[in-house]
């Protein structure tokens, strides 16, 4: 009995030296890389240039510049300013040529639109070279007019537009933004005589900079 408990007690003593001795590795170093661009406070001004996209008929030009403020990291409210010019295709000559088609030719000059947009990815990858590119995805939606232009009539339309983005950071205050959005306007055009409205759109593909402003939070 007396040789068991001078075991225990041998034992108590040493487990601390054996816990304090255990083996550690020294190369071994965890650490978690920041987002190189905040955005929670700050104004973001963005001009960019753009074109149409999937319209066999009209092609557009043009540009424009978004300005939004940051409510926190991933949402934003803002506005967004664009111009364009439209020329026709050879498709739309040859249809109405050849094929007599009757083809709404819708001309939008510019539009305007108030939009919220949200942020919910958010990733980076590693490139060679030990380098790592930050990026995130953005969707976004607006309402706003659209100044348009067909051969019997023009003035201003209400529109909803919406997009979808991707974000590359290339600073603390910098980016570069491609968008892939669309516009939905209602249209007036002159049908046998009489004044009619039709949802006109088009696709646009968009690349622009960011530029941010403020400290932030």
């Amino acid at each position: 009995m007396r040789a068991a408990s001078v075991c225990v007690i041998l034992l108590l003593s040493a487990a601390p030296g054996a816990w304090a001795q255990a083996p550690v590795d020294e190369d071994t170093i965890t650490a978690v890389q920041k987002k190189p661009l905040r955005q929670a406070g700050r104004l973001e001004i963005e001009p960019y240039g753009e074109m149409s996209i999937a319209d066999p008929y009209l092609q557009r030009w043009g540009g424009g510049v978004r300005g939004a403020y940051h409510v926190r990291e991933g949402l934003s409210v803002g506005l967004d300013l664009d111009g364009l010019g439209t020329w026709a295709t050879e498709e739309l000559v040859i249809a109405r040529r050849e094929l007599h088609a009757n083809i709404l030719e819708s001309r939008e000059h510019g539009s305007l639109a108030a939009f919220a947009s949200i942020a919910p990815l958010y990733g980076k990858v590693a490139l060679p070279g030990d380098a790592l590119v930050h990026f995130e995805t953005f969707v976004d939606a607006g309402l706003g007019g659209a100044l348009t232009e067909t051969d019997a009539t023009h003035g201003v339309r209400p529109m909803v537009e919406g997009g979808l983005g991707q974000r590359v950071y290339l600073g603390e205050d910098l980016a570069l933004t491609a968008r892939l959005g669309g516009q939905l306007y209602a249209e007036r055009v002159m049908v046998n005589g009489a004044l009619q409205t039709h949802a006109t759109g088009f696709w646009t593909f968009s690349l622009g900079i960011s530029a941010y402003f403020g400290s932030g939070r």
